[in-house]
């Protein structure tokens, strides 16, 4: 079972820094590449939004696989850490490569970035299951696995803020204008080999720093049809990732679209463009102490259904903004970052108490498992909503520009951006809340599963630790 003592600020903090992984890569990705890949590279949002899912299509079954691999995993290291360090050097490399243009050809581009995404899937799966995994292990404490999921997501909002306000001005305009020649093409493969770099420092502070409590090994059988008949017998489980993955959705229906609508409903400026993402997510990042405080009132399922029925009433506000006004948009971006900071820190901090009451009905812990399938749906709502996003912007006759031309586009693409910004997400965010209310895991029912679970020990010496 996980150690009593309190962990100290420096120790979460280190721990927190691993979610800077899955901030430049997914934010970069949800926020920048379906720009890139089209505007820049020059590829037809359908083929991009088919790329996208290929991916998915490979994580449902790369995901679980990790994440049964580090329940079995056993090193003189631990069962996580190996494998964490061992993603460090691969993450940088093939980050790196997605920023590039190889070819000319759309389905030689095609063939490229499907083999760059699913290899860089593959990494970020091998540190993001296992690093994860960790939370239920480093500590049984209601609260203090909040602190934790507050600490990592401060590192998620952290690094998606320096993504959403720096990828795509350096990449344009400072490491695309090396030398006084205008080379967007060399600006993000600079760009992608920067931030690539970025991603070796939290797997190695992890290594040496974050000690693994002793743990025997999980007995679930190595199987990926095993392990989902496992993870969707646990109903708590089914209703947190069915409700997560639906608002995610929504919220990454948002992020995908985001770009194109400052640039073709709001009409920003580029600065603005640079300037209203940082916004929305340094707002983010100010208001997780907020969160943390409403989780601790409030409980964890309350304070999820609340900010989701903020979102509720916030986001159909992008069907309705006025054509230009992106002056005024900076405030909507503020109160927005709070609803967003709550929907990707609460899910998090209720997963580890989802794997107490499975241990309670099976005998096993597989933290790596249920951390797996979390880890699916975050980029499995990521790339449905990209595909989502592109289909519609491709039927509402979106025409695709060569970057720096500007071309104008026809008054369907603005109500289409409007229906994806705002009416899309809000159903969908409106179906994770409704499913999310018969959650049955309060404060005072954790309780009851930690003194269940510490009888049973009590009684079965050879139980899990």
């Amino acid at each position: 079972m996980a150690p009593h003592r309190r962990m100290s600020r420096l120790f979460k903090l280190i721990y927190g820094s691993g979610e800077w992984i899955p901030a430049i890569t997914s934010t970069s990705r949800s926020l920048i590449l379906n720009y890139f890949l089209v505007t820049v590279v020059g590829l037809r949002p359908a083929i991009v939004g088919v790329i996208l899912l290929i991916g998915r299509i490979w994580d449902a079954v790369n995901d679980p696989l990790v994440g049964l691999i580090s329940d079995r995993l056993q090193t003189r290291w631990g069962r996580r850490r190996p494998l964490m360090l061992a993603a460090a050097v691969p993450m940088m490399v093939l980050f790196a490569l997605l920023w590039t243009r190889p070819f000319d050809n759309q389905w030689s581009l095609f063939a490229w970035f499907v083999v760059i995404s699913v290899a860089l899937d593959t990494a970020i799966t091998v540190f993001s299951v296992p690093h994860t995994a960790l939370v239920a292990e480093l500590s049984s404490d209601y609260e203090e696995r909040i602190d934790l999921s507050v600490w990592r997501n401060a590192f998620f909002i952290l690094g998606a803020l320096v993504i959403a306000a720096l990828f795509k001005m350096l990449a344009e305009d400072w490491l695309g204008m090396l030398g006084g020649v205008a080379n967007v093409f060399r600006g993000y493969m600079l760009a992608g080999w920067l931030f690539g770099a970025s991603l070796l420092v939290a797997p190695v502070l992890n290594f040496i720093m974050v000690k693994e409590p002793a743990n025997v090994a999980s007995e679930v059988p190595i199987s990926v049809l095993g392990g989902l008949r496992t993870a969707y017998r646990n109903h708590p489980f089914v209703l947190l990732s069915t409700a997560y993955f639906f608002a995610l959705t929504g919220l990454e229906v948002v992020i995908a679209t985001f770009v194109w609508y400052l640039q073709i409903v709001l009409r920003a400026t580029p600065l603005l463009e640079s300037l209203l993402p940082a916004v929305l997510l340094g707002s983010s990042l100010l208001a997780l102490p907020v969160v943390n405080l409403l989780v601790r009132k409030l409980g964890k399922l309350k304070a999820y259904i609340l900010c989701g029925f903020l979102w509720i009433a916030t986001l159909p506000a992008y069907a309705l903004y006025p054509q230009g006004a992106a002056d005024t948009f900076l405030y909507f971006c503020v109160w927005l970052g709070f609803t967003y900071a709550a929907g990707i820190t609460i899910p998090w901090a209720m997963l580890p108490d989802v794997l107490e009451y499975d241990e309670l009905q099976t005998g096993n812990r597989s933290e790596g498992l249920f951390s797996a399938y979390m880890v699916f749906f975050r980029k499995l709502g990521g790339a449905v909503a990209v595909f989502i996003a592109n289909l519609v912007l491709t039927q509402a006759g979106f025409i695709e520009a060569t970057y720096g031309t500007g071309i104008e586009q026809p008054q369907s693409v603005v109500t289409a951006l409007r229906l994806l910004s705002g009416v899309l997400p809000t159903l969908l965010v409106a179906v994770g809340v409704f499913v999310i209310r018969k959650y049955p895991i309060t404060r005072e029912r954790h309780r009851e599963l930690l003194a269940e679970l510490g009888e049973r020990r009590r009684n079965d010496p050879v139980a899990i630790d």
